[in-house]
């Protein structure tokens, strides 16, 4: 199990006061109006940030952070991923899971495994999208909607799709 959910990536600075746009890769974009401290994934290791400001800008949540204060200091962290602890993590309703739980799980298809979920990503739509590394080690790709994903099995740490032709 994780203990650190990515919920964004740090995208370009916002203003000349250290303020930053942040790329979410959460499914909940108010979690930021209320978030008090993360970490920053960077070269040197992970670095504890608080924040102090949040506001929204076309969409994305712009954060502000009580260890920079100008558009200097966190002009370099662009691209740079923002994590939470699992403390800090949105709580789950019944039948979610957090999707950092998942990566590793055996993918299944009519009773057989076809490879392992070896990450995620989100179109534009804000749709999941399963990144699977086959049996003959390509790369397939499956939207994660009720159509292809079937079944999460958090005990058997097991994903069951259907796959069309041609997938």
């Amino acid at each position: 199990m994780e203990d650190m959910f990515r919920i964004g990536v740090l995208s370009s600075p916002h203003g000349v006061k250290g303020e930053i746009s942040i790329f979410p890769t959460s499914d909940d974009l108010n979690r930021y109006s209320y978030l008090d401290e993360c970490y920053l994934m960077t070269k040197e290791g992970t670095k504890l940030v608080h924040v102090v400001s949040c506001k929204f800008k076309k969409g994305m949540p712009v954060l502000g952070f009580k260890e920079f204060s100008s558009i200097e200091e966190v002009e370099n962290l662009r691209g740079i991923e923002l994590f939470v602890s699992r403390d800090n993590a949105i709580p789950l309703e019944e039948g979610e899971y957090y999707m950092a739980d998942i990566i590793g799980f055996d993918v299944i298809s009519q009773g057989q495994k076809i490879g392992v979920l070896e990450d995620y990503t989100e179109n534009g739509a804000e749709q999941t999208i399963f990144i699977v590394r086959m049996q003959d080690d390509s790369i397939k790709y499956i939207l994660d909607i009720p159509e292809f994903v079937l079944d999460v099995n958090l005990e058997q740490k097991t994903i069951n799709v259907n796959l069309m032709k041609g997938m």
